[in-house]
């Protein structure tokens, strides 16, 4: 067996703009000391507003879509929000107390692969570890054109 991950469970649409490369710093209120792998889990949830904002829409909820890389998380002040805001796609004002998680080199699964979220990092339920692992090294073989 691979080494377990942690999972990062994020509200669509932005796991999708996550996956798709589009946004790079995803904001928590929260730190931690992880850096590494993260597996992408896409909650049940969505704001169907910035869905068509960001002209989505059927994104798939409940599950895994991918591994991204945090490399860095920032704190955040009003003169980074606004340097950045490109880069997490909140149009919304700063607000104190927030954190940039840096991300990088996304990949998309093939298929997404259903299973729980959880809040804060968590690790997937072991039955689901296996296939999130081959999940990604077929994406990473084959990509999608």
């Amino acid at each position: 067996m691979a080494v377990s991950i942690p999972a990062l469970s994020i509200r669509q649409p932005w796991a999708e703009l996550i996956i798709s490369g589009r946004k790079t710093v995803e904001v928590r209120s929260w730190i931690t000391e992880y850096r590494g792998k993260l597996w992408v889990h896409a909650g049940k949830t969505s704001n169907s507003e910035l869905e068509n904002t960001f002209g989505l829409h059927d994104l798939f909820k409940g599950g895994y879509i991918g591994s991204v890389q945090l490399s860095a998380t920032v704190p955040l002040d009003s003169e980074r929000w606004e340097l950045w805001r490109e880069r997490h796609l909140d149009s919304a004002g700063y607000v104190p107390g927030q954190f940039g998680w840096i991300l990088e080199r996304p990949i998309r699964f093939h298929a997404p692969i259903p299973g729980p979220g959880s809040l804060s990092l968590f690790q997937p339920a072991r039955d689901i570890e296996q296939l999130l692992h081959d999940a990604e090294e077929k994406a990473m073989d084959y990509p999608r054109t």
